[in-house]
């Protein structure tokens, strides 16, 4: 295997060399191209209907991802553009003005056409692939009706990575209201907005602790066999530009990985291949900040105070489109720190996340795949163009190794860097970025065991092995413990050696960890109670004390524990604990809720937790309904702490809970240290891999998952071409 690897480096080398001189493909020679690069690339679609790409050469197997993306959800695909384009207004109206506004503020179209403009052959090749993919199945299908994108650009894709971690995961952690956003927009338009804005979501500490990823690595003594083992747990939305896609990326080149992706992307970013893989569990190192701007001279309006003087920020205009064929002239602004997009107390505020304007997320990625080992794949993330996620990395080596990624700016740390600080003040400017070695991380531990669940780096393998906080500047991890965690401990610690089967069941386990901790709480709240509410609560609070944890599909106390600890928690933030008054008034809205809708309060949770894929409506949000089929879906919600998550909601028109997060692609991998011996690997995805419902893969791996099952991974060739139920050129399927 060693020889065959030199080779496919050497033919790359050359490859790439060939590539440096070759000229662009001209638009009018852009439907030839298209058709000549389908040739060059073969889909194989097993039994459950998961792609398996393979192609002349990486940007071949590209151009069959976007293909086989569009094919299995052309209208997410285009949403999820759209969104990362900042054209919604487009479609959605003006209630997604300030959106648009927020994008075009930071300058991500300007910046993602540069990256790609300047992109290395290799990553060319993929966005160009990617996008020529996409249009060959537009050209090819002709019934398909698009929303608003006729033809897809190679820099969508960047704009879409950047909309999706930068301004929606990083700035959201900034909790920029709606109300402030608006404000913004209004006094640097000088013109009030004629409609309310959409809701902007933000990001909580508690919620990635609640509902984010679970990560274990295990090797040495701690597993059956030599190598490494892994867990891949991320959980994520079911629906909208946060769902997730499995897709398989071979070419001759020597790319062979496997893993998931989200729609838009070129390529699976997290995963496995021949000889090692990764997880990534969001962490909440501090990647961004917000300034107080001090606009104060009447004289000239876009002065704002700095150090003993002033700086001029920079304002310009550009244009929105709204739905109807109104265009929006509107100006934007922005300071050395960032762009300027709140208004808070009549302060303006500007925002800025950690290498915003630097090109390579994607190539980071790809530069983690093409890898050969953990020396080189340290080598790949060093540039920390990937900002964020606790990496979790295992290996036929025998290696596993977990980094608090991220590119964490070097700061003052006598400021508060969780709130706005004073953008006058030069000492609160970025001092460059810490060093991919002075971040948290632990390789090899003498426990032979990690993980890590959206949680505190501290305590990642249990051992002496692990980082001290003390080391670390304050303002560096903002993560403590959670549920899965605690979960997660008690699961590795129970085996002294994991053999595979075990692995595999453990990694889909229900224990509602933290009903050992909200137990005695109840109970002590119950001793309280008054005579009304013992005459009522007494049976059910007998039938819960008798209750170890456990949840599974006929379970009844889950279905109370799971909406009794939503209806406490739910819209939180974090350092919020129920008060003691409120537990057994929340307790008694749980039953009387059951009660209403079921008739009694002793519904299993398989009754009530439910798997569907219903129609979206004209935004792409699911519209549940009790009245279509539904398959019981077991997983636990994230907050009470097991390892297969089903995060639900249930609507004012259902009477049962819908998931719409959570377990999304989940695989459990085992590295053997011998090359000659093939990795073991399976996987289970939600729902299935094509969002049509008269597919066949609408909803066949929510069977799977509905029985706590996985599936097979093949990760071969010949065990793909083995396996393969279809296999068809783009265009010819």
């Amino acid at each position: 295997m060693g020889i065959f690897k030199n080779f496919i480096t050497i033919a790359l080398a050359v490859l790439l060399l060939n590539a440096c001189g070759s000229e662009p493909q001209s638009a009018s020679n852009t439907e030839a191209v298209s058709n000549d690069q389908s040739q060059n690339v073969t889909i194989y679609r097993d039994e459950w209907g998961v792609p398996h790409i393979h192609g002349k050469t990486d940007g071949d197997a590209a151009f069959g991802m976007g293909y086989a993306q569009a094919e299995d959800n052309f209208d997410m695909l285009e949403r999820g553009f759209i969104i990362g384009i900042g054209r919604s207004a487009e479609i959605y109206g003006e209630a997604s003005l300030v959106s648009d506004w927020i994008i075009h503020s930071f300058e991500s179209n300007e910046l993602s056409k540069r990256d790609y403009e300047n992109a290395s052959p290799a990553i060319k090749s993929l966005l160009e692939g990617y996008a020529a993919g996409i249009n060959h199945y537009i050209k090819t299908h002709p019934e398909v009706k698009t929303k608003l994108l006729d033809h897809i650009e190679p820099w969508y894709s960047l704009a879409l990575i950047r909309r999706w971690y930068h301004l929606g995961g990083f700035l959201g952690r900034l909790k920029f209201t709606k109300e402030e956003r608006s404000a913004a927009f209004e006094a640097i338009n000088g013109k009030a907005l004629e409609m309310t804005q959409a809701e902007v979501m933000f990001s909580d500490l508690r919620d990635r602790e609640d509902y984010g990823s679970n990560a274990w690595a295990a090797n040495g003594s701690k597993i059956d066999g030599t190598g490494s083992y892994l867990f891949i747990n991320p959980h994520l939305p079911s629906f909208g530009i946060g769902q997730t896609y499995e897709a398989h990326m071979i070419s001759d080149e020597g790319w062979n990985f496997t893993g998931y992706a989200r729609f838009g992307y070129p390529l699976p970013y997290i995963g496995f291949g021949e000889d090692f893989g990764w997880m990534s569990t969001d962490n909440f190192s501090n990647q961004e900040d917000s300034w107080i701007e001090h606009f104060e001279d009447s004289e000239n309006p876009l002065a704002y105070k700095y150090g003993d003087g002033e700086r001029t920020a920079t304002e310009w205009t550009g244009e929105i489109k709204i739905k109807g064929g109104e265009v929006r002239t509107v100006k934007y602004r922005k300071t050395h720190h960032g762009a300027v997009v709140a208004l808070r107390d009549g302060k303006f505020l500007s925002g800025m996340m950690a290498r915003y304007d630097e090109p390579g997320w994607l190539d980071q990625w790809y530069n983690m795949q093409r890898a050969e080992n953990i020396d080189q794949f340290k080598t790949a993330i060093e540039p920390q163009a990937m900002q964020f996620g606790n990496i979790m990395y295992a290996d036929r080596a025998g290696n596993i190794w977990y980094i608090y990624n991220g590119a964490v700016p070097v700061r003052d740390e006598k400021f508060n860097w969780n709130t706005a600080v004073d953008g006058s003040n030069p000492e609160t400017d970025w001092k460059g970025y810490h060093t991919l070695d002075q971040l948290p991380q632990v390789k090899n531990p003498v426990s032979n065991m990690m993980q890590n669940t959206n949680t505190t780096p501290f305590f990642a393998s249990m051992s002496e092995s692990d980082a001290k906080e003390e080391n670390y500047p304050n303002y560096m991890v903002r993560e403590g413990d959670n549920a899965r965690s605690r979960n997660a401990r008690r699961i590795l610690n129970k085996y002294p050696t994991f053999d595979f089967a075990t692995w595999e069941r453990e990694s889909l386990d229900t224990t509602m960890m933290e009903w050992n901790r909200s137990k005695p709480l109840l109970m002590a709240a119950f001793a309280k109670a008054n005579e009304e509410q013992v005459a009522k609560l007494a049976p059910v609070i007998a039938h819960l004390d008798d209750w170890d944890g456990i949840s599974n599909l006929e379970n009844t106390q889950a279905t109370i524990y799971a909406n009794w600890l939503d209806g406490l928690y739910v819209g939180t933030l974090k350092g919020y604990e129920a008060p003691q008054e409120e537990l057994i008034p929340m307790l008694e809205t749980v039953v009387d809720r059951l009660v209403a809708d079921w008739g009694t309060w002793q519904v299993a949770w398989g009754e009530l937790n439910r798997y569907q894929r219903p129609n979206l409506d004209l935004k792409g949000n699911p519209v549940f309904s009790d009245d279509e089929p539904s398959i019981p879906a077991p997983g636990i919600t994230g907050r009470t702490g097991g390892s297969h998550i089903d995060n639900g909601t249930r609507t004012t028109k259902t009477k049962r809970r819908y998931k719409i997060g959570g377990n999304s692609y989940t695989a459990v991998v085992h590295f053997p240290t011998d090359e000659n011996n093939p990795i073991k690997s399976r996987s289970i995805h939600t729902f299935g891999a094509n969002v049509d419902p008269n597919s066949p893969h609408n909803m066949d791996q929510a069977k799977l998952l509905s029985k706590s099952q996985y599936k097979d991974a093949w990760l071969y060739l010949d065990d793909v071409k083995k396996n393969a139920k279809r296999s068809y050129h783009p265009g010819e399927e």
